[in-house]
């Protein structure tokens, strides 16, 4: 009986499975070879007629997906172009059938609707559908207008509406329409804060014209803006300075200096700096003065209230005034500079620069020494 001697491989485990292999595979015995796993297959044992495999390149990716985005996004830019200004087309033409309407709250309704939209295109400039030069916008406007200052019954309501008509249409060009109703409201029977917000739509008016190089050189709108010139509120007369300022003439020259020395503080001033742009060398004398007394402190317990805390406020609200004054006061000397003398400019160069150096405020020190180069010519 031979000896039986331990099997020289490992025995495998009696719950183990090893893979099953098809009856007619060849084993690793019969070829003389491992088996090699498929994921051990190296490149080069590849098929010489298929290409290697690389990822998308960015170009390709930009073109599969980022032009046809492009086209979709400008056809619907395009669509939504021309839905916007048919839109807008219609939308005003909407709010002028409101604005005939008989019925009080759609009229107003569309007024205010016709102010927004009148607004928003003219910030937009060009690019907006120039509803300012509009007419039939201009003319239902103005016939509301005038249609509320003919009422004989006054309330609170009723004068805010005038009022805000007054305001709207200082936006728009159509002069035909506007103006008219606009000095209308300027008589004296009328609220002075639908007189005073007509005045301002007059100089906003006016100013664009004067920008256009065309200045707004119209009889009736010169001899209102001189006889109100005279009315006995201040505030009506500060408005109106400035109003005039912008509008050509012998006429409303003479009338500025006259103004010039007005009892009212604010007047005189707005006529000062008014005269300075339009380059009248009289204005000199009280614009320079009107530099130096702008730069003064504010001394508190010289302003009327009745406890320190309303001396203290009006205090304040006094330097913010003389900033701004300043800062007008040096732009319309920097206009002036033109038709002064040299002796003149020596004492505006001696100013400019104290306050180019000196002044509180760094916007006015900045404003000064523009002023300053302007008229010694380093500009």
């Amino acid at each position: 009986m031979a000896d039986e001697s331990p099997s020289t491989e490992p025995e495998e485990p009696a719950d183990s499975e090893s893979p099953s292999t098809p009856d007619n595979a060849p084993s690793s015995a019969d070829t003389g070879a491992q088996a090699t796993p498929p994921d051990a297959v190296s490149a080069g044992d590849l098929p010489e007629d298929l290409p290697p495999v690389e990822p998308p390149s960015a170009g390709f990716i930009m073109q599969l997906f980022l032009v046809p985005g492009l086209i979709v996004a400008a056809v619907i830019a395009v669509w939504a172009l021309f839905g916007k200004l048919s839109t807008s087309e219609q939308d005003w033409r909407q709010l002028v059938a409101e604005v005939r309407s008989n019925n009080e709250h759609r009229r107003w309704r569309g007024a205010t609707g016709l102010a927004q939209m009148l607004r928003s295109d003219v910030e937009l400039g060009e690019s907006g559908n120039q509803l300012s030069t509009n007419p039939q916008i201009a003319k239902e406007l103005a016939t509301l207008l005038t249609e509320l200052l003919n009422e004989s019954a006054q309330d609170e309501e009723l004068t805010s509406q005038q009022s805000f008509l007054a305001r709207t249409l200082g936006w728009l060009d159509a002069l035909d329409d506007s103006l008219p109703a606009l000095v209308q409201a300027t008589d004296a029977k009328h609220e002075i804060i639908v007189r005073s917000d007509a005045l301002r739509s007059i100089a906003l008016i006016a100013g664009r014209a004067s920008d256009n190089g065309k200045p707004l050189d119209r009889s009736d709108v010169t001899d209102r803006l001189l006889e109100v010139s005279q009315d006995s509120e201040p505030l009506i007369r500060q408005v109106c300075a400035f109003t005039l300022g912008l509008i050509p003439g012998e006429a409303v020259d003479q009338r500025l200096r006259v103004m010039a020395e007005d009892r009212d503080s604010n007047t005189a001033i707005n006529a000062v700096l008014q005269m300075s742009r339009r380059g009248m060398p009289e204005a000199f004398d009280a614009l320079l003065e009107l530099l130096k007394s702008a730069n003064e402190p504010v001394n508190s317990t010289t302003m009327e209230g009745d406890t320190e805390v309303e001396k203290k406020i009006r205090a304040r609200s006094q330097e913010n005034m003389n900033q701004v004054v300043l800062g007008n006061a040096l732009t319309a000397l920097r206009d002036l500079s033109a038709t002064i003398n040299d002796e003149q400019r020596k004492q505006a160069v001696a100013l400019c620069q104290q306050l180019s150096e000196e002044a509180s405020n760094i916007k006015i020190q900045i404003e000064a020494g523009v002023t300053l180069r302007a008229l010694t010519g380093d500009e």
